[in-house]
Parts: C-alpha cells; structure tokens; sequence
C-alpha cells in the first residue's frame, strides 16, 4: 500500500498528544531525545501535531498494534507503526515530506527539552511509493481481526 492510499483512509480517532512519538525503547523523532524519561511522562498536547490512528489496539493490557499517521500544519508528514510489548517490540516509520518533517522537529525542540541530538533519520519515502506491508506487521494487518488474547 502507498502512503498516499493510507493517508485516504478515515483514521478511528485523532489527537494532538505527541507522547506517541516516542517509548521506552523507540523514538520515532530521533532528531532530538524528546524527554529524558519518556515511559512516565505526562501528555504533551499541542496546536500544530495531529496523531491520526488508523488502528490503536490493545489485545490484553499490554501487547498494542498501533498504524497511525503524523499531521503536521495539516498536511501529513509520516505513518509510523509500533507493536508488541508497550509498542517498543516492533517500530518503524516512514517520512512522506522531509522539508516539512524538519520544520515538525524544530516545532517539537520548542515543547520538549532535547537532550541528544545528530540521530539517524530513518527511511524517507515518497508519499506515492508502495511500501510492502505498510499495514501489515507483527502478525496484525489494519483490514484483520483483532481479538483481546
């Protein structure tokens, strides 16, 4: 699926709570180390991120297979995905506008205290590219069943 298929779909919610972006064991803006203990931080809300949830499961309380989408200004700037354990097993994400994703980085070094900088970016793409399971990934596929365990 394209990212630009995805980006299509209705999302099952939306929020502006960047905490998403990062766990105890993923950072999916590694630009900057957003807070210095992210596992226990309180919500992060802002005016300009916007967190479409194509899927946000839980099977028991503690395993999650999570697809969402990063707005940012409106306008979509990556999907990422996370799964397992606290969503720290499986993560990835896929940046579809590099200038804009830049311009979300600085807005988010004016929220948070970075503390590293100079991280990997990660896989760029273009929004049109065919990303081959994009929804489908540590054994979930957005258009499966998902059952509590």
């Amino acid at each position: 699926m394209k990212p630009s298929e995805l980006y299509q779909r209705k999302p099952e919610k939306i929020d502006n709570n960047i905490n998403v972006l990062h766990g105890c064991y993923f950072n999916h803006v590694p630009e900057i180390e957003l807070f210095s203990e992210p596992c226990y931080m309180e919500p992060i809300k802002n005016s300009r991120i916007t967190i479409h949830y194509y899927k946000d499961w839980c099977y028991d309380g503690r395993r999650t297979w999570m697809l969402a989408a990063i707005k940012f200004d409106d306008k979509f700037v990556m999907i990422i995905q996370n799964a397992g354990r606290e969503g720290d097993d499986h993560e990835a994400r896929f940046i579809t506008d590099k200038p804009l994703y830049d311009e979300m980085v600085s807005y988010i070094r004016t929220l948070v205290r970075p503390l590293i900088e100079d991280r990997s970016l990660g896989e760029v793409v273009d929004v049109d590219t065919d990303i081959k399971n994009l929804t489908k990934f540590y054994n979930g596929d957005l258009d499966g069943l998902f059952e509590h365990y």
